[in-house]
């Protein structure tokens, strides 16, 4: 009985325990952390229990690769294109991703663990609304692996060529429901780029690469006589943080462009992406000569300048034209550093922009290149609820803001009033931001 009672007590008190820690936990990090920590451990109970490759590269997103490849097709196609990934390291053909491929690219993208893959293409050839088992239209092998990537990033694919008259089996069965799929959307306002997905990318990146189906979205087709500029949000941000500016853009002149990203991913990682779609599309144009303008916040800026780094190894490509960052902690954070020490399930981002990383210490030791104008914006507004030890915008330290080598290197430092957040929707930001793309595209 005495046994019993002490074994009661004992639960009770590891119950206590789990009680007491899940509630600092949501004080300290809010639910959205709490319920990321529980998915983590979910995917490792479940891989642990039956392995797969969809289990892991839920638990372990940190650790895929993009593969991007080439399209090639016989003739301008009609038909919706949905990019099938399938493996057998755990299971007999298991399908770890689907992707339908925007009409408009000639481009398949996946995002998977390292393995082994048979992608296929299929087309919806009967124009059922369904792509099916004998709509096979394209397939090839590829060896996903780290070593050869782009930074462990970036895996380039072999070249698909699609067989619209002549279509194959696949190897088991498939059904899977043609969805509109386009870069282009008429507003910020659409529900796609709803707060919401801000925080899936942060905490649940696979899930958000296969809800987005791609990185670059734009409010109009693409047109290279006219300058993009290409919109970077910050973590946890979506391209409907930057409706103040881009809404009264000057669209006769300007498009603009959105890289939507999961940003709980290494930064390195997701500027080896942005490096790759920027030189994609400065490369694509054979009548004019693309002009790009990037512009980002907050730790979009990492990102921008990561890729900037990867694009300049070489000189400054002649498309890139201009770089605006908006209260980017180039010096990283010291309460991120802190933190992530504590936490029990990790957010590879948080862990970038600690103070101390490699990241950090690699990106602000490395000066922008002089070519490059480059206005480095920086916000000192301190919002009465902030809890900063130190002068800061109330998300980002100044100190961090104007990181010395970052700070020599920019063309122009301008102060702004304006919380962290709040910059986003200043007028006055906004006028002298309009008033340097004029300066540094040629009419």
């Amino acid at each position: 009985m005495m046994m019993y009672q002490q074994m009661n007590s004992a639960r009770l008190i590891c119950f206590v325990k789990i009680i007491i820690l899940a509630c600092v936990m949501q004080a300290l990090f809010g639910c959205s952390y709490l319920n990321f920590a529980a998915y983590k451990a979910h995917w490792g109970i479940t891989f642990k229990g039956i392995p797969s490759m969809t289990a892991l590269n839920n638990l372990a997103p940190e650790k895929s690769l993009i593969v991007s490849g080439r399209i090639i097709k016989p003739r301008k196609n009609k038909e919706p294109l949905l990019l099938i990934a399938v493996s057998n390291q755990y299971q007999q053909n298991e399908m770890v991703a689907s992707i339908q491929i925007q009409k408009s690219t000639d481009i398949y993208m996946a995002f998977l663990p390292k393995g082994d893959y048979e992608l296929l293409i299929l087309a919806d050839l009967d124009n059922s609304g369904d792509f099916e088992t004998d709509e096979v239209v394209g397939r090839t092998l590829v060896h996903v692996n780290p070593d050869q990537s782009i930074s462990g990033a970036v895996l380039k694919g072999p070249t698909i060529t699609l067989d619209l008259n002549h279509p194959g089996q696949a190897a088991f069965h498939v059904r899977e429901t043609v969805q509109p799929s386009s870069y282009v959307y008429s507003s910020l306002d659409d529900e796609f780029f709803d707060p919401q997905y801000g925080t899936m990318g942060l905490y649940y990146p696979t899930e958000f690469i296969y809800h987005n189906q791609g990185f670059i979205f734009s409010l109009e087709e693409y047109d290279p006589s006219k300058t993009m500029v290409l919109f970077v949000h910050g973590v946890a941000g979506t391209p409907r943080d930057w409706k103040f500016y881009a809404e009264k853009m000057d669209r006769s002149q300007y498009q603009p462009f959105f890289f939507y990203y999961p940003s709980g991913l290494q930064l390195d990682r997701l500027g080896a992406v942005l490096a790759q779609i920027i030189q994609y599309i400065g490369n694509s144009s054979t009548i004019h000569s693309p002009k790009i303008i990037l512009v980002a916040h907050s730790m979009g800026g990492l990102v921008a300048l990561s890729a900037i780094n990867r694009l300049s190894e070489n000189g400054i490509p002649s498309y890139l034209k201009m770089y605006c960052s908006f209260s980017t902690p180039y010096g990283g954070s010291d309460s991120a550093q802190y933190w992530t020490t504590k936490m029990p399930a990790k957010v590879p981002a948080w862990l970038d922009i600690g103070a101390k990383s490699n990241f950090i210490q690699t990106l602000g030791n490395r000066p922008i290149p002089d070519k490059l104008p480059f206005y480095l914006f920086f916000t000192y507004k301190t919002p009465s609820t902030s809890r900063q030890p130190e002068n800061s915008d109330g998300a980002v330290s100044i100190r961090s803001q104007l990181n010395p080598l970052i700070q020599a290197s920019a063309t122009r430092v301008i102060g702004f009033n304006e919380t962290h957040v709040g910059v986003l929707n200043s007028e006055a930001a906004r006028e002298l931001f309009f008033q340097l793309l004029h300066t540094v595209i040629e009419p």
